[in-house]
Formats: C-alpha cells, sequence, structure tokens
C-alpha cells in the first residue's frame, strides 16, 4: 500500500509540474496578437496624429460606405458643386477632396499612401502643429481656386492634395534616398516628379493634377520660408486650450529627438 501510494504521489508531483509548465509557456491568442495584420493597423491608427485621422478616417468611412450602399459609386452629393454650395450643402468643398477611387486595392494602397505622407508631415509640427493645419488650409484653398480658374476636373481634387503633401515631404527630405516600391530609390527632392510621370505613362494624358499640386506645394515651402503663412493667433488659441490635444503633439516629440 505504502508503495502504491508513493507511486500516486509521483504521479501527482509530475501532474503538478507538467501543469506549471504549460501555465508558464502556454500559447495563447495574446502571442499572435502583435503579428496580427489587424493588431497592427490598430497600433499604426493610434500613433496617427489628430487631423490626419479625422482626413483619412472621413475618406475611408464615405469610400466604404458608398460600396455597401451604392454600388461602389461616390454619391454626386459628396462632390463639389459651387451652386449647391451657395445653396447651404457646406460640406462639399470638404468632401471634395475625400476621393480616391471606388473601393478597391487601388484605393487602399491609396489611402495608405495619404495616411504615411500627411500623417508624417503633421508629426513634424508636433511643437507647433497648428502650422499643420494653415499648411493643409493653405493648399486646400489654392487647390479649390487653381481648379476653379483652370477649369480642371473636381473630382480629382484628392489626387491633387496627394500631390500637394508629397512634393512638401519631398522638399522637407530633401538629399534623402528614398525605395519606392523596394525596386529602386530615388532622391527624396525627384519624387514628386516620379510620381507625375507615372501618371503621364500610365494613364498617356499630361499630369495636370500632379503638376497643379506640385505648382501650389512649391508656392507654400516658398511663402513659408520668407514667413508668410503664419497662424493667426485664434486658431493657435484654440489648439493651446486643450491640454490633451497638445499631449498627443508631445507625445510624436520623441520620433525625431
Amino acid at each position: 500500500d505504502e508503495e502504491e501510494e508513493d507511486e500516486e504521489e509521483d504521479e501527482d508531483e509530475d501532474a503538478q509540474y507538467f501543469d506549471d509548465d504549460m501555465d508558464e509557456g502556454a500559447v495563447s491568442d495574446a502571442d499572435f496578437e502583435g503579428d496580427s495584420l489587424k493588431a497592427r493597423a490598430r497600433k499604426a491608427w493610434a500613433a496617427t496624429p489628430p487631423v490626419t485621422q479625422v482626413y483619412v478616417g472621413s475618406s475611408l468611412a464615405l469610400t466604404l460606405g458608398s460600396f455597401l450602399l451604392a454600388g461602389n459609386q461616390w454619391p454626386a452629393w459628396l462632390n463639389l458643386d459651387w451652386k449647391k454650395v451657395m445653396t447651404g450643402q457646406l460640406w462639399r468643398p470638404f468632401t471634395g477632396f475625400l476621393y480616391y477611387g471606388p473601393f478597391g486595392l487601388s484605393y487602399l494602397l491609396t489611402i495608405h499612401f495619404v495616411w504615411t505622407y500627411m500623417g508624417t508631415l503633421e508629426k513634424l509640427q508636433f511643437a507647433e502643429p497648428w502650422d499643420f493645419l494653415v499648411m493643409l488650409l493653405f493648399g486646400a484653398a489654392s487647390l479649390l481656386a487653381g481648379v476653379g480658374v483652370g477649369g480642371g476636373n473636381a473630382r480629382f481634387l484628392g489626387h491633387n492634395l496627394s500631390c500637394f503633401l508629397v512634393y512638401i515631404w519631398a522638399r522637407t527630405y530633401e538629399g534623402q534616398e528614398v525605395a519606392v516600391m523596394e525596386f529602386f530609390t530615388i532622391r527624396a527632392e525627384l519624387l514628386p516628379w516620379f510620381f507625375a510621370a507615372q501618371t503621364y505613362l500610365l494613364e498617356h494624358e499630361p499630369p495636370v493634377h500632379d503638376l497643379l499640386g506640385i505648382a501650389i506645394g512649391h508656392s507654400y515651402t516658398v511663402l513659408r520660408q520668407r514667413k508668410r503663412l503664419a497662424a493667426p493667433g485664434a486658431l493657435r488659441a484654440v489648439y493651446e486650450a486643450r491640454p490633451e490635444l497638445m499631449a498627443k503633439y508631445e507625445a510624436f516629440a520623441e520620433e525625431f529627438s
């Protein structure tokens, strides 16, 4: 009997030891959470600055809504139409910049591209985030005027804005080598012209919208260097009156220290 009891105690100890090992080294869903696409996207979104979140989130929501509810057709009531704006449809100048084509692979690649460049430019202004909003408003207002005067297609305002952002990003990182689709590298300042050439080769038409974005981006760069685009005090006060908002921007300082 004593031998049987000893054997049972040994088995219990082995079982307990095995259970402890299982508890310490058990594999759970949490072990793979960091590797999942969903987790990476959620982490990237949390690290996205506020204005970029609003812009990219609005484009995603409206484009996905159009896909689910309107047969993947961008609703006409979101397009820029100044006559309708004058009747009170004041959202149109904003929503006109949110269209990057119907929902699909091309759209996802484009909006990720915009998300990356816009987010980086906003983070760079972590010390004075109101300057980023001034930049964005200057670009949008200039593009609206340029398209209106030049008779361009208002449906490409999103594309115009992306070219504007890329030009400013390229000038910010001027001199650095940039990987293009992981195939080759070019200097950052050549990137806007590469995309303009790509538009010409793929669409077989002059890259008018690319060039408009580049021209306005250059105008902004010159005015900024000459300190002609200072943010108004009222706009600065809006930011500074919100400590939680400023804290978000201060957190980006570590990325550029």
